[in-house]
């Protein structure tokens, strides 16, 4: 068990599943637990953890989902069940599940959000930007990001939200989100949450535009795929930007050479997800003919995520908790320059609990190759 007070970080390396949740409860276990939130390697057997975290949990109010890899109070991990408890007296949460994201439309949002705000209302609260903030978990394989975060733009006139999109360990079959005592597939789950504690929502990107420009001349944004890119086949011009083979567009190459949007002042990744045998290329984020695409330049990780975390503590003071989104890109090119285990000291050292996503929400934004955040103070006293 790590943390004290209101709220318990904890996890479990065991394979078996059943010793993993086990393990879990007893790490993050208290008395009156308002609510827990779990992540959870893919690599489990999900037929076999959700009855068991059912009987452990039993009465509970719980949200998670399947991870590329996990954040835990120990640092980066694969394999593993990670998460927190929040105590009863310090939290008061509300969650809609949102099932058949493939035939999403704006009215499932608009309901979920409306689901949410009437059960707040029913507990007696009303949703405050000062006291109550929203989570958003959604299968990474649903390719409708966007689409929700846009059916929402109500609830984020009340609250902040932030969020990320569940992972599959990079298999890209699918991810799952756990709600109402169960995993889902092509679902997303929302979460309002008022806390008993100050909290700021974060993000922290590595990445800036360059000035090597391609224009998508022929792509299908129901899918995210483009098949060309300044009238080549997409992939072939991508490799020849980059001065490198076709067969080594890989992860590592794409979390390396990342793709970029400039809106307004700002720039955002577009990550690239997989080539195909047909030269196309898939995207995490939205993409649509006539965008104008930016190679990215790149800070090292570690030093970036070092900086923003001073800037966290003394700005905000050391966190009691950071519920953390960190694309699986990131974790890659960690890998690659040998600092993902300094970066994973680093992130339990400011009480991070979170996963390695497949695409991160912030503000109403969905993004991607950053990492979004919900930091969390001391608790102030009982609700």
């Amino acid at each position: 068990m790590s943390g004290r007070g209101a709220i318990r970080r904890g996890f479990s390396t065991a394979p078996d599943p059943v010793t993993a949740v086990r393990e879990f409860h007893d790490a993050i276990s208290q008395p009156d637990m308002g609510l827990v939130v779990f992540f959870c390697s893919y690599s489990f057997d999900l037929n076999v953890l959700e009855p068991e975290l059912r009987r452990m949990f039993a009465g509970v109010q719980m949200i998670g989902c399947t991870t590329a890899g996990e954040i835990t109070p120990i640092g980066y991990l694969d394999g593993s069940i990670t998460g927190f408890s929040i105590a009863a007296s310090h939290c008061v949460a509300a969650t809609a599940l949102m099932q058949n994201l493939s035939r999403f439309q704006m009215s499932d949002g608009h309901a979920a959000t409306q689901k949410v705000v009437s059960a707040m209302g029913e507990k007696g609260y009303t949703l405050d930007p000062r006291d109550s903030f929203a989570l958003l978990l959604i299968d990474g394989m649903s390719r409708n990001e966007e689409v929700v975060l846009a059916s929402m733009h109500l609830l984020m006139d009340m609250t902040p939200l932030v969020g990320g999109s569940a992972a599959d360990n990079l298999c890209l079959n699918g991810a799952f989100v756990y709600c109402d005592g169960a995993f889902h597939s092509d679902a997303a789950l929302l979460a309002a949450i008022r806390i008993k504690a100050p909290f700021r929502i974060l993000k922290c990107q590595h990445l800036i535009g360059s000035d090597e420009r391609m224009v998508v001349t022929r792509a299908d944004p129901h899918s995210r795929k483009v098949f060309e890119l300044n009238g080549e086949p997409a992939a072939r011009e991508y490799a020849r930007l980059l001065n490198l083979p076709e067969r080594a567009l890989t992860p590592s190459t794409f979390s390396a050479y990342p793709l970029m949007v400039k809106i307004g002042p700002d720039f955002h990744v577009r990550s690239i997800q997989a080539a195909h045998f047909d030269d196309s290329l898939t995207f995490f984020c939205a993409i649509d003919e006539g965008v104008v695409l930016r190679l990215a330049k790149s800070e090292a990780v570690l030093p970036n995520l070092a900086a923003f975390f001073e800037g966290v503590n003394e700005s905000f003071g050391r966190p009691e908790l950071v519920i953390g989104f960190d694309c699986i890109y990131r974790s890659l090119a960690l890998e690659k320059a040998q600092t993902k285990r300094l970066a994973g000291e680093l992130l339990a050292a400011n009480h991070v609990i979170g996963f390695s996503t497949y695409g991160e929400q912030f503000a109403g934004m969905h993004l991607n190759q950053t990492f979004t955040a919900i930091a969390i103070g001391k608790p102030y006293d009982d609700l």
